[in-house]
């Protein structure tokens, strides 16, 4: 499946979109990035339970409204994750953080939230949108079907 969408929090900010023109106008384009109709495959998890479930079903041409509660998008934020670290971890890679810095663990963002001391660095490795209810606006461009497989004899 192929769709143009726009993404937003609750206070209606945007916050991804495949339209390089909404996401100018939101203040949120990022000239690395392809602005461009979106693929994946229904059911395959490729994209967020809450958003593949409401596609289902769609046609082509078809524009649809819709929102995601956290758990069916990137989760609850769980205050387990939000841990102390050791300042030294991050000097040994030359990291000087700051708080609101977002680093990168195991190719994963995670953010610092405080630095309470010289030794302690607090880091969150929530995913960034855990514990945010979504809301989209999806336009279903093309519908591709798997080609029938053959049958053995």
């Amino acid at each position: 499946m192929t769709v143009d969408y726009i993404g937003w929090f609750d206070d209606g900010t945007i916050f991804d979109t495949s339209n390089a023109s909404v996401a100018y106008n939101a203040g949120i384009y990022d000239p690395t990035q392809i602005y461009a109709p979106f693929s994946f495959i229904v059911g395959n998890e490729e994209v967020i339970k809450g958003f593949d479930d409401a596609v289902v079903g769609m046609k082509v041409g078809e524009t649809k409204n819709f929102t995601i509660e956290a758990k069916d998008a990137y989760g609850e934020h769980k205050e387990s994750e939000v841990k102390p670290i050791n300042m030294s971890v991050l000097q040994a890679y030359n990291i000087t953080p700051e708080v609101n810095d977002t680093l990168y663990y195991n190719m994963q963002p995670v953010k610092v939230v405080a630095i309470p001391n010289n030794t302690t660095v607090i880091i969150d490795f929530n995913l960034p949108l855990a514990g945010e209810r979504l809301h989209f606006l999806v336009t279903i461009v093309d519908i591709e079907r798997p080609a029938a497989t053959p049958k053995s004899t």
